[in-house]
């Protein structure tokens, strides 16, 4: 009974925590406004989502798991790659700012589109600051490039990086969100295949003790049939009785044979 019932308990488990999360991230998110240049923009558009997605079931997976320190691990190893990517387009702005310095190059303040982002996890909005760095280094890598100091090709490989760093981030969550996903859809297959198996063998077991009642009842049948008619065993009494029986036949057959001569 056990066996049948653990099965669908971890199933309404898993929906409980299912809306319960989902629940949780529709009544938690945020908007958060940006300003972003249109190259800026583009590589938002490509892997701001992305991101998002990764990390919504990132989580998800994590609670439905249950394993112990998993969305902490793991969610730490995003935020030290975000870290890691922050402070190499910091340097890379500290190098651009020392360039524009000894051009005597003033950047102005560019009023570009208001963009309203949604917000549903923490880490997609640390991806979203992450952007608004590189919308710095945008900026003054466009003001060396108005100013000639940066040819065409020269902006064009420092934006492919950039966007190369942002994508990283991405890549890696979307790893790690596939990774989790495919252990605990492991974990979840295997726990209903030992389930199946035990709830096989209890079916086998009763099969095998139903055939053995009737080939133990068959048995017995054609031990009947096949023993031979024992006579039942006479006593004290039958004997007398047959013996008078039969004295009682020979003086009749007697008495009749002296008749017969008298005749």
């Amino acid at each position: 009974m056990a066996e049948k019932t653990e099965p669908t308990t971890r199933a309404t488990q898993d929906s409980y925590i299912r809306r319960n999360f989902i629940s949780e991230c529709r009544d938690s998110r945020i908007v958060v406004e940006a300003h972003l240049s249109p190259n800026i923009r583009r590589i938002y558009r490509r892997h701001f989502d992305g991101l998002s997605r990764a990390v919504y079931l990132l989580r998800f997976y994590s609670r439905t798991s249950r394993i112990n320190g998993v969305e902490n691990s793991l969610t730490k190893d995003i935020s030290d790659l975000m870290d890691e990517v922050n402070e190499s387009l910091r340097k890379k702005i500290t190098v651009a700012e020392h360039i524009l310095a000894n051009n005597n190059i003033k950047v102005t303040i560019p009023q570009f589109e208001k963009l309203n982002v949604i917000i549903i996890d923490p880490l997609a909005n640390r991806f979203l600051q992450t952007i608004k760095i590189a919308q710095d280094l945008d900026e003054k890598l466009s003001s060396l490039w108005l100013a000639c100091v940066l040819d065409d090709e020269q902006r064009m490989k420092a934006m492919v990086e950039i966007e190369s760093e942002l994508r990283s981030i991405q890549g890696k969550s979307r790893t790690i969100s596939l990774g989790l996903r495919d252990r605990v859809r492991s974990q979840q297959s295997t726990s209903e295949q030992a389930a199946e198996a035990d709830s096989a063998d209890i079916a086998a077991a009763s099969t095998d003790e139903g055939e053995l009642d009737e080939e133990t009842a068959e048995t017995n049948k054609t031990i009947e049939e096949a023993a031979p008619a024992r006579k039942p065993k006479k006593t004290s009494k039958d004997v007398k009785d047959q013996g008078e029986v039969e004295v009682e036949e020979s003086s009749t057959s007697e008495l009749k044979e002296k008749e017969d001569v008298a005749a």
